[in-house]
C-alpha cells in the first residue's frame, strides 16, 4: 500500500459523498497516481463501512470485466469487484430517479444467487457453479462518480466499481440448465 490511513478515510469519504449528493470529481489517480490495487479496495472497504455504520446492509457483490476480451482490453487478468448495498435494489418494473445520478448507464447482467459462500484466492468457475442456488436476469445501472466518465481501473475499484442501482427478476433459472456461454 501506498497510501496513509487518513489519506484513504479522507478519499472514501470524498467518493461516497460524491455518490450521495450526484456530483462528479477528477479521478483520484490525478492526486494519488502512486496509488496501488490495495489502497483501491482498501479505498471501497472504507466506504462499505461507511455505508454499514450508516444502517445500509451488504446484500450482494459485483464483479465487473468479467470477460476475457474485455480484461484484454483494459489490461488486466483478473475481473475487480464491488459490493451492492440494500438501497442499490430498485423493484422489478420500477423507476431509476435518474436525478439522483450523475451519468448512468445500463448493462444487462446474469444474476447468480448463491446458497454457500464463496472463498478465495484460487475460487474457480466449479465453486462457484456448486454454490450458485439459481441464476435470474438482471439490470445493473453503473454511474461512475468521475467526470465526463473519464477514469482508470485503480479509481474504478475505489469508487465501488461504479455501482450505484439494479434490479432482477424474471424467471428464476437451475444454472444446470443453462448455457451461460450463450445466454443473451
Amino acid at each position: 500500500m501506498k497510501l496513509d490511513r487518513a489519506t484513504i478515510e479522507a478519499l472514501a469519504e470524498h467518493l461516497e459523498t460524491c455518490e450521495l449528493e450526484a456530483k462528479d470529481t477528477l479521478k483520484i489517480t490525478d492526486d494519488h497516481p502512486d496509488m496501488d490495487w490495495d489502497d483501491a479496495y482498501a479505498i471501497q472497504d472504507e466506504i462499505r463501512r461507511r455505508k454499514v455504520a450508516r444502517g445500509a446492509k451488504i446484500i450482494g457483490l459485483k464483479a465487473g470485466l468479467t470477460s476475457h476480451a474485455k480484461m484484454k482490453q483494459m489490461g488486466v487478468e483478473t475481473p475487480v469487484f464491488g459490493f451492492l448495498a440494500d438501497y442499490f435494489s430498485v423493484l422489478e418494473g420500477g423507476e431509476v430517479d435518474t436525478a439522483k445520478l450523475i451519468h448512468p448507464k445500463v448493462e444487462p447482467e446474469i444474476a447468480f444467487v448463491t446458497k454457500a459462500p464463496l472463498k478465495g484466492p484460487g475460487c474457480h468457475i466449479g465453486a462457484v457453479l456448486a454454490a450458485t442456488d439459481f441464476v435470474i436476469p438482471g439490470i445493473e445501472v453503473i454511474d461512475s462518480r468521475y467526470r465526463d466518465f473519464k477514469f482508470d481501473l485503480k479509481s474504478v475499484v475505489a469508487d465501488n466499481t461504479s455501482a450505484s442501482r439494479f434490479v432482477v427478476g424474471g424467471k428464476m433459472g437451475n444454472v444446470a440448465d443453462l448455457d451461460l456461454r450463450t445466454l443473451g
